[in-house]
């Protein structure tokens, strides 16, 4: 791809040991071993540092997909993860550069509150989570989450970017 994107897919989620949980060990593993693509996990890939803010945004703006596992714990205001779909959600709607992907990890019963949220769900690909029944690579959740990503890049091996890069401010 030449759309000058360095990620495929940017995670969002609540930083609390349940979905950091599912995020590092389930859904980063398999997507970056199992299906090539190129995952931006925040606290993984950008640079120590720097301005949170600044940070979030340039590893947003570099990603083709924009990945929120949505819970409870999501919504909390004044957080990271809600700076990151305001973020997402900004891009979406006025470049079309990004799209979001709504991975409900738990059900949400509380969305009315975070209007941008409610806005999303009419808008955007929302996929669930089913625990144990989901976890097998031929689950619907994997297939529908393949549907919602991007066309996987072809690894060419005199591509030095296939490494592990860190997001850096552009």
């Amino acid at each position: 791809l030449t759309d000058g994107k360095e990620y495929d897919v940017y995670v969002s989620y609540a930083r609390n040991a349940e979905e950091e949980e599912f995020v590092l060990t389930t859904l980063r593993t398999v997507l970056e071993n199992d299906y090539g693509y190129k995952v931006c996990v925040y606290d993984r890939d950008s640079l120590p540092g720097g301005i949170i803010t600044d940070e979030t945004l340039a590893c947003i703006w570099k990603s083709r997909r924009l990945l929120v596992i949505l819970s409870s714990n999501y919504l909390v205001n004044g957080t990271q993860s809600l700076l990151e779909l305001k973020a997402g959600m900004e891009n979406m709607i006025n470049t079309g550069q990004i799209k979001v992907i709504l991975v409900e990890f738990e059900p949400v019963r509380k969305m009315g509150h975070v209007k941008e949220l409610k806005r999303l769900k009419t808008v955007s690909t929302t996929i669930k989570w089913r625990g144990v029944k989901s976890q097998d690579l031929s689950s619907r959740f994997w297939k529908r989450l393949r549907v919602a990503l991007p066309v996987k890049r072809r690894a060419d091996p005199s591509d030095s970017s296939l490494e592990t890069s860190m997001c850096d401010f552009v």
